[in-house]
């Protein structure tokens, strides 16, 4: 019988995030999630290291999809 990994153990910062339909909690924290992804795009653009530039753009990634959820639109798809 295969045991099927925790949702914390693949992703834990995505796991712990509220469900699509329940965002209400992170309403309130829109200014510094849309702070934190402009932070996180301009250094991932001056990034050297192939392997921060990864984090970057996934954290950017995440940032991103929080945001959608919250129906803020940064200005363009940085992270792509």
């Amino acid at each position: 019988m295969a045991l099927n990994p925790e949702p914390f153990s693949l992703s834990p910062l995505v796991s712990v995030l509220p469900t699509l339909g329940n965002v209400s909690r992170l309403e309130s924290l829109v200014s510094s999630l849309f702070a934190r992804f402009e932070t996180v795009d301009e250094l991932r653009e001056h990034a050297d290291v192939p392997e921060v530039r990864t984090k970057l753009a996934n954290e950017a990634a995440m940032l991103r999809q929080i945001l959608d959820w919250l129906a803020v639109q940064p200005e363009e798809d940085a992270y792509e």
